[in-house]
């Protein structure tokens, strides 16, 4: 087969396979988790956390409609968000805090920021956005943390937010890259107080294990795109870090007692790997 008869056959094969591709991309869908802990307080039986990450500027039908509409109907009693919402030159930022400002009508909003944030916009264009949605009562937490209480409980959400340097191979950040090791979580979040209920939001779900290691009970992640293209039993087979067969990419995982949920997204291009609302409940074990 010559030059020309390939680049034929690729473009026809490309050609069939688009509208497929088009429509998995539009239609974003809801995976269901349960979480069980003996730390969790009982207040917090029942707990339900959405989960959104790396919208990447897609806007999903008029406003956002559809996945307010999908959102919405878990009853959250939180929305988190893990990085990559926005980025490059942001053409869609309003219809993206235009979905802030009515997830806040629904619950509390926490976010944390991705490597597309913080290195792809501007800074007027990335400050104008960031005092937008706190305009909107979304709380950033950004190597910060809050208590969210019910009655005489609580438990801990904290946001991990680190430098370009510990993303490898992502464009200009992988020369110079350093591993993410314990000391730098306990330099960027302190130590985890070992009583308490913590939620971790970390944009790089690569680094669980020492989000385990530094004792978080639940880590939320994105980035990873569920491995951009799914096969059968495999799953994703490629990570922004231009590896293939990344360790965490999709679901569920456990490192001793603690587990990382790890979101697929909703923007960018991808195969056989629908956009992703992730909805988890807590429960006691």
């Amino acid at each position: 087969m010559n030059r020309k008869t390939s680049m034929f056959a690729a473009s026809a094969a490309f050609g069939t396979a688009f509208p497929k591709v088009y429509s998995e991309m539009s239609a974003p869908e809801v995976s269901h988790y349960n979480i069980n802990s003996q730390l969790l307080p009982k207040n917090f039986y029942g707990f339900k956390i959405v989960h959104l990450s790396d919208l990447h500027n897609k806007v999903f039908g008029k406003n956002n409609a559809p996945l307010l509409n999908l959102i919405e109907s878990e009853q959250p009693d939180i929305i988190v968000m893990t990085g990559d919402m926005i980025s490059h030159k942001a053409p869609y930022t309003d219809q993206f805090l235009t979905l802030v400002q009515n997830m806040r009508k629904l619950c509390p909003v926490y976010y944390v920021n991705g490597n597309h944030e913080l290195s792809d916009i501007d800074s007027e264009e990335f400050n104008r956005v960031t005092e937008k949605m706190a305009e909107y009562g979304a709380v950033c937490l950004d190597n910060t943390s809050v208590e969210i209480h019910r009655g005489n409980e609580h438990i801990r959400i904290c946001g991990l937010c680190y430098t370009a340097e510990y993303y490898r191979g992502v464009r200009e950040y992988k020369r110079g890259w350093k591993a993410f090791m314990l000391t730098d979580m306990i330099d960027y979040m302190g130590v985890k107080q070992p009583d308490e209920y913590t939620i971790l939001l970390a944009h790089n779900p690569l680094d669980f294990d020492v989000h385990a290691e530094w004792g978080a009970d639940i880590s939320f992640g994105g980035h990873v795109h569920g491995g951009l293209i799914r096969l059968p039993i495999v799953k994703g087979i490629f990570s922004p870090e231009r590896r293939f067969f990344p360790k965490y990419k999709e679901g569920v995982y456990q490192v001793g007692s603690s587990f990382l949920v790890a979101s697929r997204g909703l923007g960018k291009i991808r195969i056989n790997n629908p956009p992703e609302v992730v909805s988890v409940t807590l429960n006691k074990k």
